[in-house]
C-alpha cells in the first residue's frame, strides 16, 4: 500500500489505476488479484493505492522474475508524483 501526492492527476490515474499501465504489468504475474486506486476527497492530489496479490510469495516471485522491467517500469513513473510513501504489506484477516 502507498501513498502518493501526485503533480498530474489524469496521467496519475492512467498509470496507477485499476486498468492502468502497472496492473496491466501486474496481471502478467500468478496470484495478482487486482489494483484499487483511491483518491483523498479532503486533498486534492493525494492518492492511496492498493495492489492485492494472493500471497507476499506470490508478489516476490513476479517482482524477482520480472526485476529488469518492474526497474524500469519505477524509473519511467517516478516523475508522475512528488511523494511515494509506503505504508507496507498488509494481509487480509477473516
Amino acid at each position: 500500500m502507498f501513498s502518493y501526492e501526485v503533480r498530474d492527476a489524469p496521467e496519475f490515474e492512467r498509470v496507477y489505476g485499476s486498468d492502468g499501465d502497472w496492473a496491466e504489468f501486474f496481471r502478467l504475474g500468478d496470484g495478482y488479484v487486482g489494483t484499487e486506486l483511491l483518491r483523498d476527497l479532503e486533498s486534492p492530489g493525494r492518492y492511496l493505492v492498493v495492489d492485492r496479490w494472493e500471497s507476499a510469495e506470490a508478489y516476490n516471485e513476479f517482482v524477482s522474475a520480472n526485476r529488469d522491467e518492474y526497474m524500469r517500469r519505477v524509473d519511467e513513473t517516478r516523475y508522475r508524483y512528488e511523494h511515494e510513501l509506503r505504508f507496507g504489506t498488509f494481509q487480509r484477516i477473516g
